[in-house]
This record gives C-alpha cells, sequence and structure tokens, in this order.
C-alpha cells in the first residue's frame, strides 16, 4: 500500500514538471505583432505575412497575390 502511495506521489510530481513543457513562455506571450490591414477585404493579419505595394507615397497591405491584383483592377 505505501509503494502504491510513493508510485502515485511519483507520477504526479512528474506530471507537474512536464505539464508546461512545449508552451509558450511569458515573454512569447509578451511579444506583439504588428498587425495591417488588408486594403481590399479589411481583414486584419500580421504584417510579416503581407504582400504590399506602394501607391501614392502610402504603402497598401494585403493577404494575397490575387487580392493585390483584384484592388488594382478595381482602383485604376
Amino acid at each position: 500500500m505505501f509503494n502504491l502511495f510513493i508510485l502515485a506521489v511519483l507520477f504526479g510530481l512528474i506530471f507537474w514538471i512536464v505539464r508546461d513543457y512545449g508552451r509558450r513562455t511569458d515573454s512569447d506571450r509578451n511579444q506583439t505583432q504588428d498587425l495591417v490591414c488588408d486594403a481590399l477585404s479589411g481583414v486584419y493579419f500580421p504584417k510579416n505575412e503581407a504582400v504590399s505595394i506602394t501607391r501614392g507615397g502610402e504603402t497598401l497591405y494585403f493577404l494575397s497575390i490575387e487580392n493585390r491584383d483584384k484592388f488594382l483592377s478595381l482602383n485604376r
């Protein structure tokens, strides 16, 4: 019976130690990403995933090449 108790305590301790393994750290949670708005759809998304163009001195961002091309065809 005592061996079972020790085994349960060890299992609980191991579980407690490894439960956070692979989770994001506090510094990861505190990092912010720059979001930009797709000029065609109005959806916000991370800037590092954007397709961009500069038009009239303003940088416009798009979710995809297709959105960029559609925007350009509608706004000639």
